[in-house]
């Protein structure tokens, strides 16, 4: 996430859910310029570009569905581009995914699902539109690992955190497992576990995708949880792969 102004275009036609989504967002290091109506919504996108736009589902006039049609013939999907929807039918959300969404948020929207969410699509967009991968040089947060520095060792912080690998390669393959034998439930703590462990040792990248699979699997998001446990399980392999480059420790 580092170097992103992280702006938000949020078309929304419902002034409390505005003011909502703007408190949650803009506390949450993001930038949220908020519009209601999907006609206010292209003068914005005429006048600057976006790192995401969050798009509610049922507003007067122009829907959602259209407004996302009018995005895409007017400036293409250069941005993931969410929905904020109330449907809860599973073939409501199937609908939403199917018709160019990149993802949905359900209300009422809880903000943890809606940062987290929104965190993972600015950070792994390109990942979905045929980038190769892994080109961001942001897999480890050099700041993370110079406040671990000030408090102990080279050595010492390169033998810990090869520690982690390994310990986290292990748990990558118990994760496999269970994803083949849709034991879902059971990945959450292994999860929960790298998520922090990650965090701590400035695996940014790592730990904002198992953060974002958790909220998918609390969800129920079943179809989103496993796609992105692909990309989790990829990821994991590339970045053990090389992780004491890529930590620049020298």
């Amino acid at each position: 996430m580092n170097n992103r102004h992280n702006s938000i275009l949020v078309i929304d036609d419902n002034d409390i859910n505005r003011k909502y989504l703007k408190s949650v967002l803009s506390n949450n290091s993001l930038e949220p310029v908020l519009v209601e109506s999907g006609y206010r919504a292209l003068e914005e996108l005429r006048l600057r570009q976006f790192d995401l736009i969050l798009v509610d589902i049922q507003m007067p006039e122009m829907d959602g569905f259209e407004c996302y049609n009018r995005i895409k013939e007017e400036f293409g999907l250069y941005c993931p581009v969410l929905a904020i929807t109330a449907f809860s039918d599973n073939a409501d959300k199937k609908q939403i995914i199917e018709f160019g969404f990149n993802d949905y948020i359900l209300k009422p929207v809880k903000p943890n699902v809606l940062v987290e969410t929104i965190k993972y699509w600015i950070t792994n967009f390109s990942k979905t539109n045929g980038a190769s991968p892994f080109q961001e040089d942001e897999h480890v947060d050099e700041e993370v690992i110079q406040d671990l520095l000030r408090y102990t060792d080279k050595d010492s912080l390169l033998l810990l955190i090869d520690e982690f690998v390994e310990e986290t390669k292990s748990n990558l393959q118990s994760i496999s497992f269970l994803k083949s034998n849709h034991k879902y439930t059971e990945i959450l703590s292994i999860l929960h576990n790298i998520k922090g462990n990650a965090g701590s040792f400035g695996f940014t990248t790592l730990s904002s995708m198992a953060s974002t699979i958790e909220s998918y699997i609390k969800e129920e998001k079943w179809d989103r949880a496993v796609s992105i446990l692909d990309e989790f399980l990829e990821y994991g392999d590339f970045l053990f792969k090389d992780h004491r480059r890529l930590l620049k420790i020298y």
